[in-house]
């Protein structure tokens, strides 16, 4: 009988740990940065040719953190069949390129908690007649959701703003453009340096996309927010 229950106890406890590896593996799941998508573009568009790439503000152009992203935003134009300019009067195409992130929105968030619900080892005294006795049963043990917990959670929303247009129309009051990206995405790190790589990666997949079309995409993320 003794056997028995350390026999029903042990399988208790390697049930239980199971459970728990099972959430714990949950909740490590590599992170990814979930970016939408939306472009529009003229029919006739094509990604070839000279093009330079500037900044939309231009109080950002003598920036080191312009710099870094431009020669980002150049390396994926020339892995999609366009040569890098850096004279725009040169360039058949200008890419002006906006970037930023909000002050972030605050809400509060439940998390569940999960725990032991029911059955495992069950022990009865009584007596019958004058016979004392012990009887012990035992179910197969449940887990699930046993409460909630709250959390304030602020998320923030980083967009990028990507328009190409002819370079001599730049001269005219209505520039040219033949392509418009957008991108955006929201989580809860609050500098863009830390998602603006996903960011561009998930624009750039695909290029140039479904014409007036969004798409949701998801790049893995290894960031410090």
């Amino acid at each position: 009988m003794e056997k028995e229950g350390q026999l029903k106890s042990t399988i208790c406890r390697l049930i239980a740990l199971s459970f728990i590896t099972i959430l714990y593996g949950c909740n490590t799941i590599a992170p990814v940065v979930r970016t939408n998508i939306t472009v529009f573009y003229t029919d006739q568009y094509s990604p070839r040719g000279t093009i330079a790439v500037v900044a939309s503000d231009v109080s950002v152009n003598n920036s080191l953190e312009w710099a870094a992203y431009k020669k980002k935003f150049e390396a994926k134009f020339a892995d999609n069949g366009y040569i890098i300019e850096q004279d725009p009067n040169n360039a058949r195409f200008i890419a002006l390129v906006a970037y930023g992130i909000d002050n972030g929105e605050t809400a509060i968030v439940s998390t569940p908690i999960y725990g032991h619900t029911g059955g495992g080892t069950t022990t009865t005294t009584g007596t019958a007649g004058n016979v004392n006795y012990t009887a012990t049963s035992y179910t197969m043990p449940t887990y699930g959701v046993v409460g909630t917990a709250t959390s304030s959670q602020t998320e923030y929303t980083s967009a990028i703003a990507l328009d190409i247009v002819e370079s001599d129309s730049m001269k005219e009051d209505s520039p040219n453009k033949v392509y418009e990206g957008r991108a955006k995405s929201t989580g809860t790190c609050s500098v863009i340096v830390e998602v603006f790589d996903e960011m561009l990666e998930a624009m750039f997949t695909d290029f140039p996309g479904e014409n007036g079309r969004n798409r949701k995409i998801e790049t893995p993320s290894i960031n410090n927010c």
